[in-house]
Formats: C-alpha cells, structure tokens, sequence
C-alpha cells in the first residue's frame, strides 16, 4: 500500500503569494488599470458615450442569449486577452444571473397563462 502524498497546496499558494513575481503581476495589473481608465477619461464625451453605448450593447445581447464568460469576450473582440480584465467575469455573472432570472419569470409567467387558459 502506497503512502499518501501530503497536501501542500496551501504552502505553495502562501509561497507564491509572497513571492517577488507575484508582487509584479499586482503592480503589473495595477499599471495596466490606471492606464485603461486615464485612455478612457482622455475621449471626449462624445467617445465616451459612443463607447458606453457599444459595450453595454454588445455585453447585454451577449448575455442576453446566455453566453459564456469566454463568448462574451468574443463577442467584446478580446478572446483570449479579455481573460485578463479583472472585472470581466464580475460583470458577466452578474448579467447572466439577471437575464437568467428574467427568462425564467418570462417561463413561468407562459407556464401559468397556459394553465389559465387551460382552466377557463
């Protein structure tokens, strides 16, 4: 009987979390934020808004027909890069959910319009 392997993981997590590259990756991360934000705040308004209005239409007709976190950064054009965008798979989930909700209220509102006129 073979011995059992102990589990590490935790170590290795705390270790690569202490680590110099990890410390990089964050500052690293942090850069690329401030840099997006200070691009977008140097549009005009008009850009601003166009851009508003692309990516929250592109992201809700995505996440409307039910796509993955993967479909939506191919629908937003950055499939694979998009992966990288913190805040991507946050807004996803929270769009998924509300059209998620949203169709099955519509299902069951269907289901008890078809027993309504079923009953009458």
């Amino acid at each position: 009987m073979s011995e059992k392997q102990p589990n590490n993981l935790g170590e290795m997590l705390q270790e690569w979390w202490n680590s110099d590259a990890y410390k990089e990756m964050q500052k690293s991360h942090q850069e690329s934020l401030e840099r997006a934000v200070g691009k977008y705040f140097m549009l005009s308004e008009s850009d601003k808004i166009d851009m508003l209005q692309a990516i929250c239409y592109i992201m809700c007709k995505a996440e409307s027909e039910g796509t993955s976190h993967r479909g939506l950064q191919d629908a937003l054009g950055v499939y694979p890069a998009g992966f990288w965008v913190s805040e991507l798979m946050d807004v996803h989930n929270a769009l998924w959910s509300y059209y998620h909700d949203k169709k099955k209220e519509k299902e069951l509102q269907d289901d008890l319009d078809a027993l309504d006129n079923f009953i009458k």
